[in-house]
């Protein structure tokens, strides 16, 4: 599915529920990074409006056994192996969250359903608006963060997916790269020292928004 699908389901979600304060995530795309290198555009817009996001560890699923035991439990109950289609495996599984959330007796809640013993679900909500973007966010979660990069052997590295020059005289060598406090350009280094600055191009609110920031662009000095 296109990122901007996955965007505009997680929006109707929060309009419906309301925007969480921080999501669990797996490893996997497009929340996660398998590599674990570079948080993927999508989670920098989730931090820029307000949403810490909170990753397992790699092939840890028990980290969310909760979520990992639901999926399983609703696709029993909604038996998709028998959905015709995508249109009706959808109606499936709303069925059986409804299902799930306001009709299911839970022992543990003394027999009440969840929405009954939890009324404020339906209520008590962080409200999203697009004004809630914040890029500085975004910059306070990646200025801690050191990258490690390989120089080629024409001086260049990869980061955030822009092409830059760093010096044939750094062919083969190992730099990190650390984002300066305004996000304005990378500071680069070797052997702990700042050799060259590089200008965050992509790392933009507009790039963000647009969910772009990895797209590859051409080479930078």
């Amino acid at each position: 599915m296109p990122l901007e699908q996955v965007r505009q389901r997680l929006i109707e979600t929060f309009a419906r529920w309301g925007k969480p304060g921080a999501m669990r995530v797996d490893n996997g795309l497009p929340l996660g990074a398998p590599s674990g290198q570079l948080t993927p555009v999508l989670a920098l817009w989730l931090i820029g409006i307000d949403v810490d996001m909170i990753w397992n560890k790699p092939h840890c699923p028990q980290q969310n056994g909760r979520v990992e035991k639901m999926q399983d439990t609703t696709a029993r109950w909604a038996e998709i192996n028998k959905a015709a289609d995508l249109t009706d495996l959808q109606l499936r599984l709303q069925a059986s969250l409804v299902l799930q959330r306001t009709r299911y007796p839970v022992h543990r809640l003394a027999g009440k359903s969840r929405l009954a013993a939890y009324p404020t679900l339906e209520t008590s909500r962080r409200a999203y608006s697009p004004a809630d973007f914040s890029i500085e966010r975004v910059y306070c979660f990646l200025m801690p963060k050191l990258y490690t990069r390989k120089v080629s052997v024409s001086g260049q590295i990869v980061h955030f997916g822009k092409v830059y020059s760093v010096g044939l005289s750094f062919g083969h060598q190992w730099v990190q790269l650390r984002l300066r406090a305004d996000g304005q350009s990378w500071q680069v280094l070797s052997d702990y020292k700042v050799v060259k600055e590089l200008a965050a191009t992509t790392l933009t609110e507009q790039c963000i928004q647009k969910l772009t920031v990895f797209q590859r662009t051409k080479h930078q000095t």
